[in-house]
């Protein structure tokens, strides 16, 4: 699981690495290896037209001033998001475009969220990762109870919290 979140990841900074560089890919005419040593479709959005001035400043400038390694890691990210299927990019492109209709505070608290995740203890995040698993297979009707009694413990002190999660856990969730 850790390596489709991974996935996910480098794909959403690939599309915001896309996103950036589209008007400089029109611009271009959509030829964005052109002139850096590589094909088109392993280059594109990564050499944006020289002199190119958005909003953020010279993009081509700032991609010279990266560091080679993260220069080469957006690369290697684009060619995991060439390669996945036109699904997933296109799911991609709609998740990115939901975030960034987002509000400031939306944003703020996904990303506030994002940084506990990256945070927490990694047999934690296993632990959920696993819950989660066994979230989806529940039927409709059972989910919905769980989000319901689970977000009623948000006003409890962490040690009932914790007590209460457990219970609901094995409740819903009883070894097998």
């Amino acid at each position: 699981m850790s390596g489709k979140r991974t996935l996910f990841m480098t794909c959403s900074l690939l599309s915001l690495m896309l996103l950036v560089s589209a008007p400089a890919l029109a611009g271009k005419g959509g030829q964005s290896g052109a002139g850096n040593g590589r094909s088109s479709s392993s280059g594109a959005g990564m050499n944006p037209s020289p002199g190119y001035s958005g909003e953020n400043g010279n993009l081509e400038q700032w991609w010279q001033n990266l560091p080679q390694g993260e220069r080469q890691m957006l690369h290697d990210r684009h060619e995991i998001y060439q390669s996945l299927p036109q699904e997933q990019r296109d799911r991609l492109q709609r998740r990115w475009q939901h975030y960034r209709e987002m509000s400031p505070e939306e944003r703020q608290k996904m990303q506030k969220r994002f940084q506990r995740w990256q945070d927490m203890d990694p047999k934690e995040r296993d632990r959920l990762r696993d819950t989660y698993r066994k979230f989806k297979d529940l039927p409709e009707e059972q989910r919905r109870q769980v989000r319901e009694e689970l977000d009623q413990l948000r006003d409890l002190d962490p040690a009932e919290r914790e007590q209460r999660r457990r219970e609901i856990y094995q409740r819903y969730f009883p070894k097998e």
